[in-house]
């Protein structure tokens, strides 16, 4: 059981969507004093990066990822999800029928699986 600055909460594991969030924040907290040093010599120097990245974190309670992101076109019809496969800009690659406009940004994602 986790406690953080309330009251207690249970999870599956011990640990609940808001706590993670809350301990997430607080590392992001402290991180964020040695990133602005980062920034700060990256400037100084005349170095910098214009890449830009996403982590996405796939907590309970949200959709299914068969019927988002990981489309079985070829499983039977009783264990696919209720959503149809759409094309993306990346030849081979499908995801599923709620997301059009990341399907036309797919080109710039590197997808991990």
């Amino acid at each position: 059981m986790l406690t953080m600055l309330g009251q207690a909460s249970r999870f599956c594991d011990g640990i609940s969507r808001r706590a993670f969030l809350k301990i997430g924040g607080l590392g992001l907290g402290a991180g964020a004093l040695s990133l602005a040093d980062i920034f700060r010599a990256e400037a100084l120097a005349g170095t910098g990066s214009s890449h830009k990245a996403v982590i996405n974190i796939f907590l309970g309670g949200g959709p299914p990822h068969q019927d988002m992101w990981e489309i079985k076109t070829e499983a039977p019809a009783e264990i696919r999800g209720e959503f149809k496969p759409i094309a993306t800009r990346v030849p081979g690659l499908q995801i599923g029928e709620v997301f059009p406009k990341i399907a036309a940004l797919m080109d710039k994602f590197a997808v991990i699986r």
